[in-house]
């Protein structure tokens, strides 16, 4: 029997959710990291799952072992579609609708019924603010990714973090080293 004043352990803990392209993430944490993950899914607009019964806890061996970082957020894989669902399917009622949506604000519709450019992707380098979007390289023959601007420096530096990459840390580039996206680009 349960009394009032029983103590509860801590149990390992799933972090789920879609990211803004629709892409199924989860990874799971130790019962010694579930407050702060469950904390970084709230952050992240995902959703954390206790593993406190054997169906759930059977699930654990098949995800990736999430990260916390310092900023309070964490990295959480990409998993495939199916283990995504079953695991979804263990949410409660209420959240399992949210488990399924795709982490972005749709872009603004103009009064003429067509998709207007999201207001983070600049279409013009002059327009490029905090929170611009736009694609940076490593080297140009390894691609060019996107990545969000955090801080405007002088001397036309922009401070970029990777839109995908979380886990790698803040780098500059000079604005005429960064490229725009088309200004429809669906994000």
């Amino acid at each position: 029997m349960k009394t009032q004043h029983e103590i509860t352990l801590p149990h390992p803990v799933i972090v789920l959710g879609r990211d803004d392209n629709g892409k199924a993430h989860a990874s799971f944490f130790a019962a010694t990291d579930a407050l702060p993950a469950a904390r970084a899914a709230t952050l992240m607009g995902m959703l954390a799952l206790r593993a406190d019964n054997d169906a759930v806890r059977s699930l654990l061996p098949k995800l990736p072992k999430g990260k916390l970082f310092e900023s309070g957020k964490a990295f959480v894989p990409f998993v495939k579609q199916d283990l995504y669902k079953q695991i979804a399917a263990h949410l409660p009622e209420a959240d399992r609708a949210k488990a399924e949506t795709v982490r972005s604000a749709p872009a603004d519709v103009s009064q003429q019924g067509h998709a207007a450019t999201p207001s983070n992707v600049p279409d013009d380098w002059s327009r490029i603010v905090v929170g611009s979007l736009v694609l940076a390289t490593e080297d140009p023959l390894e691609g060019w990714f996107e990545a969000t601007v955090i801080e405007l420096k002088p001397d036309s530096v922009l401070r970029l973090q990777w839109r995908h990459y979380l886990d790698l840390p803040p780098f500059n580039r000079k604005l005429e080293d960064v490229a725009l996206l088309h200004p429809t680009m669906k994000l």
